[in-house]
């Protein structure tokens, strides 16, 4: 036994002695070293002293002790100038930070302190800090769907309201979205989106008939009676569940009224994609309230009963005011604030100073030569020392 375990010892230095052998080989004695200049695509451990740049004022310090520069645990950045990058794998406690403090990161080495700063407030954490009265645009609302121009007509600690302000830009007939984002944010469990009745299966056949300082009355009038989708698809009216089949659905709706009925040959199989989950439907029996369907997904084979009809009105009233807790907020609409200029940190309008320590350098940037890209005799080398 003892053999054995002195056979696997030796086997894990010639691997790591044959991995460490191509790393340099591949990038110099620096990768081991460890003492390159930070680059993108690294990670770094890194202490600092945050300050206001109009009075040196400190907001911020991984210190426990600013002072002496003492206790504390040193912050993790992932160099990148993409939010949208993620860090390698293995990394990914290190994050993002704000675009000026990460360019003044790269080029220094371990051991390396500097201020860096001032920092613009557009490089910060935005350049106008959001208030009460400011409007800007998005689309996430309404999944996408309808450009909204918002105004916030209410800003605390806990809310942001924000109420639907260019309602008069669609007099012209739209497509109603599928859900718009809900109410109790909390209760969410799959989605903070609320689903509404099924008007998006006629596409531009909706518009608005009136407005209140709450809400927009919207009217759709449907445009086909057969072959409503190419897909099959799950509707709901908000408490009963149905199909419409590409072939085997029809609509017909009167001034108040939108009814959706199937009527599928049993035995027919169908396939739905439901948010990339594909699930195998077979029909077992119809009448005329349900249908009876099989669903196979993932080996699993269970009996469903799904309303044959479902009906709804034709109009729907869409809030034109949204509480959407502040918490949410800042991630739900980051990109819209950040594309208007507004910004929900406290930090906003602000020039920063930022002096740092960079305590340890991480070479990710360099980790991205992986086994494919090296030459095909390093492939060989490593190969052969791997099957020892």
């Amino acid at each position: 036994m003892q053999k054995e375990k002195l056979a696997v010892i030796a086997l894990v230095i010639i691997v790591v002695c044959a991995i460490s052998a191509l790393l340099v080989l591949e990038y110099g004695q620096d990768i081991l070293k460890n003492k390159s200049t930070i680059e993108l695509g690294d990670c770094v451990d890194v202490n600092y002293i945050g300050r206001y740049a109009s009075n040196t004022t400190i907001f911020d310090s991984s210190y426990n002790d600013t002072i002496n520069k003492t206790g504390g645990t040193p912050a993790n950045f992932f160099i990148t100038l993409n939010q949208s990058e993620s860090p390698p794998e293995g990394y990914e406690t290190y994050m993002y930070d704000i675009e000026g403090f990460i360019e003044g990161l790269i080029g220094l080495k371990e051991g390396d302190t500097k201020t860096i700063g001032p920092i613009p407030p557009d490089k910060a954490y935005g350049a106008k800090k959001l208030k009460i009265g400011d409007k800007f645009s998005t689309k996430v609302i309404t999944g996408d769907i309808l450009n909204q121009t918002v105004e916030v007509v209410n800003l605390t600690d806990e809310n942001m309201v924000l109420k639907w302000f260019n309602v008069e830009d669609y007099v012209n007939n739209f497509t109603m979205p599928e859900g718009i984002l809900m109410e109790d944010f909390e209760n969410a469990v799959n989605s903070i989106y609320d689903p509404i009745s099924p008007y998006y299966i006629w596409e531009n056949s909706s518009k608005i008939i009136n407005t209140t300082n709450e809400t927009a009355m919207i009217i759709t009038t449907p445009t086909k009676t057969r072959n409503l989708t190419e897909q099959t698809t799950l509707i709901s009216d908000g408490s009963k569940l149905g199909f419409v089949f590409p072939d085997a659905t029809t609509a017909e709706w009167n001034d108040t009224k939108i009814i959706v009925k199937s009527s599928p040959v049993v035995g027919t199989n169908y396939t739905l994609n439901y948010f990339g989950y594909i699930f195998n439907l077979s029909i077992i029996n119809i009448t005329e309230d349900h249908i009876n369907v099989s669903i196979e997904s993932e080996g699993q084979i269970n009996p469903w009963l799904f309303n044959r009809s479902i009906e709804f009105n034709r109009t729907y009233f869409m809030r034109r005011i949204y509480i959407i807790p502040l918490m949410y907020s800042q991630y739900i609409f980051a990109e819209d604030l950040e594309r208007a200029g507004y910004s929900l940190s406290e930090l906003a309008g602000e020039e920063l100073l930022f002096e740092v320590t960079i305590e340890k350098i991480y070479k990710t940037s360099q980790m991205k030569t992986d086994f494919l890209s090296l030459s095909l005799i390093d492939q060989e080398t490593l190969l052969l020392f791997l099957l020892v």
